[in-house]
Formats: C-alpha cells, structure tokens, sequence
C-alpha cells in the first residue's frame, strides 16, 4: 500500500466515523421522533400515487439540505435544531403537495359517481 492510498484510506475512515456521529445527533434529537413520523406518512401517501412537480421539487430542497449538513460534526446544535425543524416542515409540505391532487381525483370520482346515480334515477 503506497503512502497516497494510506491517506485516501485514513480520509475515508474519517468521513465515516463523521458519518456516524452525525446519525447518532439526528437520533438523539427530540424532533426525531416528529422527523420519523412525518416521513413515514410521507411514504403512505407516495405509495397510493407518484409524487407531483411540487413534490419532486421538494425532495430536492431536502435533499440539498441534508447535503449541507451531512458530515459537518462541527455543527452547534443550534444549527441541528433549525436543520430538524427545517426538515419536518419539508417533509409536511411534501406530504400535502402529494396529498392534493387525490383529494382533488376522489372528489372527482364521488361527484360523477353522484351524478351516474341521479342520472340513472331511482
């Protein structure tokens, strides 16, 4: 092993330990808890349709996000809670940007369901 893979080696093994300790902030954090349960109802809604315009944009805002804070264990935990509070509040906005066109789609079907019936009398 040469001196320059040693040192990619090493800088490697930092930015995983780095890694791990940023996991381990985000865990232990009280808005995890919220983070987990947002996401999660975000799942259920993107299992029932596909994510809009409006909801791809925001995974991309997450995404960039959570890429600046990503292996910054330098990060005071001021910067975490903003960075936690930042994140639920995506993912709630996600959640309703997916949410709206079903809504729209159900009241669609329930309305022509209703007119069906009426046209076909009693």
């Amino acid at each position: 092993m040469d001196v320059q893979s040693a040192e990619k080696g090493g800088i490697v093994d930092q930015e995983e330990h780095e890694e791990v300790l940023v996991k381990r902030m985000i865990t232990a954090h009280p808005l995890y808890g919220l983070l987990v349960e947002t996401h999660l109802k975000c799942l259920e809604v993107a299992a029932l349709g596909e994510i809009g315009e409006v909801g791809a944009e925001n995974v991309g805002d997450l995404q960039a996000s959570l890429s600046k804070l990503k292996f910054s264990t330098n990060t005071s935990s001021s910067d975490l809670d903003h960075f936690m509070e930042a994140f639920c509040t995506m993912l709630g906005r996600l959640e309703e940007a997916m949410e709206e066109p079903m809504k729209k789609t159900a009241s669609f079907i329930s309305a022509t369901y209703i007119q069906l019936n009426e046209l076909s009398g009693p």
